[in-house]
């Protein structure tokens, strides 16, 4: 089996990896919408039972919660500390997002930036024929997702195929992707 194939299993399985991560850690649209909604969030949250809030120097509740989540709240001048029971957060959060479903922009599938993932992939692929290691083609391949991302941060603005619906998040994603391929190629370099 070539190198390229080899960094490419690995770039695509750390694509995978890294939604997955971001599912594990609750649902991306509730944090969305309690961050543009803070307000709906903060009333849903408080008549919850699954949710703590703490206001100034609580102490974190017991093991069964996870946290804390931090909320900013521009109506109460200050960021809230929210826990949530482990058992109840994933129903919780989705019961919030169907009770507002109305107020969450509506997209289609993301096609456009699913297929500009192939520029990466081409990258990585037409590295078959050089004696390079798999690490060093996969930081290749990072370095490119990085570079596709600073450019989908000037034009459309987000990257909705990683969950990046705005400039700054797509930015950030842009720089992280093109350091982890910078190290990553000098690593194997050295």
């Amino acid at each position: 089996m070539s190198n390229a194939i080899v960094a490419l299993i690995f770039f695509i399985a750390s694509l995978g990896g890294l939604a997955l991560f971001y599912g594990k850690l609750g649902k991306l649209s509730f944090w969305k919408l309690a961050a543009r909604f803070p307000e709906k969030a903060l009333e849903y949250i408080s008549k919850d039972p699954a949710w703590v809030v703490l206001q100034g120097s609580e102490s974190a509740p017991g093991s069964e919660f996870t946290g804390p989540f931090l909320l900013p709240v521009p109506s109460l001048g200050r960021t809230l500390k929210l826990y949530a029971r482990e058992d109840q957060i994933e129903a919780s959060q989705q019961h919030f997002i169907e009770t507002h479903r109305e107020l969450l922009p509506r997209h289609g599938f993301p096609y456009l930036s699913l297929l500009a993932l192939l520029y990466p992939v081409i990258a990585i692929l037409s590295m078959t024929e050089t004696p390079a290691s798999p690490i060093l083609i996969l930081g290749y391949g990072f370095a490119n997702l990085g570079y596709l991302l600073g450019a989908a941060t000037v034009f459309p603005g987000h990257f909705r195929i990683l969950g990046l619906d705005d400039r700054i998040p797509t930015l950030i994603a842009a720089i992280v992707f093109w350091a982890i391929g910078f190290v990553l190629s000098n690593v194997a370099a050295s």
